[in-house]
């Protein structure tokens, strides 16, 4: 991470987790996950839950936080396919 993302390894804020997607043993890419910001001006209005509902709802929110694909690595499709086989980021609608 350190070498290949922007923002180094510095710690991800708050709950937080991290994966990493290998290939026959070889590392592809670090995606990181972290919780939800509480508010989101954009975010929320794009939901539409109303307060209530989003003090309820949020901790079913991750923010996409990391995702440095390893420079030397070149397969067609890989971030698609990888967020697709992440299981923070499945599509709960």
């Amino acid at each position: 991470m350190r070498q290949h993302h922007y923002l180094g390894f510095r710690s991800l804020v708050g709950e937080s987790i991290r994966y990493v997607a290998e290939s026959q043993g070889q590392w592809l890419t670090l995606p990181g996950w972290v919780a939800a910001a509480l508010k989101s001006t954009v975010r929320d209005k794009w939901i539409g839950w109303p307060p209530f509902l989003k003090s309820q709802r949020l901790k079913l929110i991750a923010n996409h936080s990391r995702f440095p694909i390893i420079p030397q690595i070149h397969v067609p499709n890989l971030a698609s396919r990888i967020l697709s086989l992440n299981p923070t980021s499945t599509n709960l609608s």
